[in-house]
């Protein structure tokens, strides 16, 4: 399991202050470290780290970091520096530093607004009682196929009812679990309570065992990398959404043709998360009839992060960040920006009536293909 403080102790010790993963970023050309002298600012980051000492390049470099693994590759030290300023938000935090408002209203709207979208996605099912908001408090039962759909999946709520339509035809009797009380952690780490993202995790793994799947298919690349990250010691495996579906494809036709142009945003977390991937979105989006792929300029492991942690850390920089990758997409021509993970369909989703490019899931493309609503 995923030890944050253990972590922190590594990255104390053994980083060289060597600044490649400054160098690397994507993102520090829109914040006040532009020009910025990389060593130190890792200078910065390990007064932090090793003597409790907030300097402003420390905190700017921590909570303007993406998460997006770009760094994680370059590091000598092998000490994925992403996920140690994810974690080291929780020195600032026990030190008194305020978190950002982007991050405080997370969390505070977070539980709010699962809990009022939850009645909505029930009505979307077939069979309500499939959705499986705390199954530690479930009577024990079996069930072959979860859909775990993290907390943020079932804002998508449309996406996900149209995923589970299409699960449906390989296991008519699968399983979706989600809501605040599942989450994977995630929240809290980004939040600076990595030690309470751990703890979350191991609820969400004792629910998983009440109802000894055989497999759990992940919505979400982020929780995806959670997982793979801990990696439990559980009976059953975990597999990505894209992955799991383009294994079953030849059970999902006969397709109809959807005649469109798609250009494909990568996850970061997907791409570049502890076991990469990026074949199995091509592989479903080349099963519709109809469908051309344009690659945009930074594709498939090179992928654009879409901002979200940067927006909700540093507010202006996340955005502009976000902007660069929208105008990626509306450079290529093509008549859709598909992509296949809850949270940039939020981030990308919400301009895309800004820029005259719709945005749509290649799950929900797939449900059209199949004829599913």
């Amino acid at each position: 399991m995923l030890n944050p403080r253990e972590m922190l102790r590594h990255f104390a010790e053994d980083c060289t202050a060597c600044g490649l993963c400054v160098e690397i970023c994507p993102i520090v050309a829109n914040t006040e470290l532009r020009g910025v002298d990389s060593g130190k600012i890792m200078e910065e980051i390990l007064d932090l780290f090793r003597d409790g000492k907030i300097g402003d390049f420390a905190r700017t470099r921590i909570y303007s970091c993406l998460f997006c693994n770009t760094c994680t590759a370059i590091c000598p030290q092998a000490l994925a520096p992403g996920l140690c300023f994810g974690a080291g938000k929780t020195i600032l935090r026990e030190l008194g530093d305020p978190i950002p408002k982007g991050v405080a209203t997370i969390l505070s709207f977070g539980k709010e607004l699962l809990e009022s979208v939850i009645p909505s996605f029930r009505g979307l099912l077939d069979r309500p009682d499939r959705l499986i908001t705390n199954a530690a408090g479930e009577t024990p039962k079996s069930v072959k196929t979860i859909l775990y759909s993290s907390c943020w999946g079932l804002v998508e709520g449309r996406v996900l009812a149209t995923t589970v339509k299409i699960l449906q035809r390989i296991d008519p009797e699968i399983g979706v679990m989600g809501g605040f009380d599942s989450c994977c952690g995630e929240l809290q780490f980004m939040a600076g309570r990595p030690e309470e993202a751990v703890r979350q995790f191991d609820r969400l793994i004792a629910g998983v065992n009440v109802l000894s799947p055989e497999e759990v298919v992940i919505f979400c690349p982020t929780c995806k990398m959670t997982f793979d990250h801990h990696h439990p010691n559980t009976a059953w495996s975990w597999t990505f959404i894209t992955d799991f579906i383009a294994e079953h494809l030849d059970e999902l036709g006969p397709f109809h043709e959807v005649e469109a142009t798609v250009t494909v945003h990568d996850p970061c977390h997907f791409v570049r998360g502890a076991t990469p991937g990026s074949d199995s979105p091509r592989k479903i989006l080349n099963a519709i009839p109809g469908i051309k792929i344009v690659e945009m300029e930074n594709t498939r492991e090179d992928a654009l992060c879409c901002g979200a942690y940067a927006i909700t850390g540093t507010g202006k920089p996340g955005f502009e960040f976000r902007d660069r990758r929208l105008k990626q997409a509306q450079d290529t021509g093509a008549d859709i920006l598909g992509l296949y993970c809850p949270g940039c369909q939020m981030i990308l989703g919400a301009e895309g009536p800004n820029i005259s490019l719709p945005v749509e899931s290649i799950l929900t493309l797939l449900g059209k293909s199949m004829g599913i609503a």
